[in-house]
């Protein structure tokens, strides 16, 4: 009789990276914004594959910080010590996921529902959690070979993530720019700005960068999405190759507005501007 292992590949794909070519379920909208007024939430879940698809939720309290360079880096509470410490942030012991599993057919629908329980003694401010949407087919077949009486069975499990968030009470956030660093490396110039978020919430938004020449006039424009949970790094890139040598002023904004979130959800702060100067050797 042939023994039988089961190999289980798990790719991590996240919301916003997410290819199409791999999407074997969908999931809309890509973060779940909750308040106090209702503790509700929703999120609607599609099989776009031509097979069923088992679905389940999990929670992991993590966010997104940076490195030294000014990479994204993501932190969960369970792999890093500092995490543990911002921990009293996360709401996973509060949110519940209904259903929290289920079997999707090809071409479904099917909506989560996200709620909170409140927790009047908790402190104004906005709490949050990861959503771990995992899917793998109910029948997950993709390659099969034997070989010395061994069957080797290969499945693969997607594991796509989102942010859930719960405002409670009065809300409030922003940035601080406390320096920005400037360092070139071949036809690049690269800005380090290093953010001190205030309020009582992560500043969600986009960052703005315009390169102006000596006579003011604007040579290079970049806009990212951007983030602050906490204090962080941020990294904005210029390619220079056909620039002239000579100094330039590099505006950098940060403002709450982006394209794929609703005003409405984002904990609003005024925008800030921060001019730097550098020079193109």
């Amino acid at each position: 009789m042939n023994r039988i292992i089961l190999f289980l590949a798990t790719i991590l794909v996240t919301t916003l990276a997410l290819k199409p070519a791999v999407a074997q379920v969908s999931i809309a909208p890509s973060a779940v914004f909750i308040d106090d007024r209702t503790n509700v939430g929703t999120v609607y879940v599609s099989n776009r594959s031509n097979d069923p698809q088992e679905i389940s939720i999990e929670f992991a309290f993590g966010f997104p910080s940076s490195d030294e360079e000014g990479n994204t880096v993501m932190v969960y509470a369970d792999e890093d010590e500092a995490a543990a410490d911002q921990a009293d942030h996360a709401i996973n012991e509060r949110i519940r996921a209904f259903p929290r599993s289920f079997v999707l057919d090809p071409g479904d629908r099917q909506t989560v529902r996200f709620q909170v329980r409140p927790d009047p003694g908790a402190a104004d401010g906005t709490y949050w959690t990861r959503v771990k949407v995992l899917s793998n087919p109910q029948q997950p077949d993709v390659d099969v070979t034997e070989e010395e009486g061994i069957t080797t069975r290969i499945t693969f499990r997607f594991e796509q993530i989102i942010a859930a968030f719960y405002k409670q009470g009065d809300v409030s956030t922003g940035v601080n720019v406390s320096e920005v660093k400037v360092r070139h490396e071949e036809d690049r110039v690269i800005l380090m700005p290093h953010l001190e978020r205030t309020g009582n919430s992560p500043f969600i938004g986009s960052i703005f960068a315009r390169m102006y020449d000596a006579n003011d006039e604007l040579v290079k424009e970049r806009q990212s999405t951007t983030t602050a949970y906490f204090d962080v790094v941020r990294r904005v890139e210029f390619d220079t190759a056909d620039l002239e040598p000579g100094d330039y002023r590099v505006e950098l904004s940060f403002e709450t507005r982006r394209s794929d979130v609703s005003p409405t959800d984002l904990v609003q702060a005024p925008a800030i501007t921060e001019t730097v100067q550098v020079t193109i050797p």
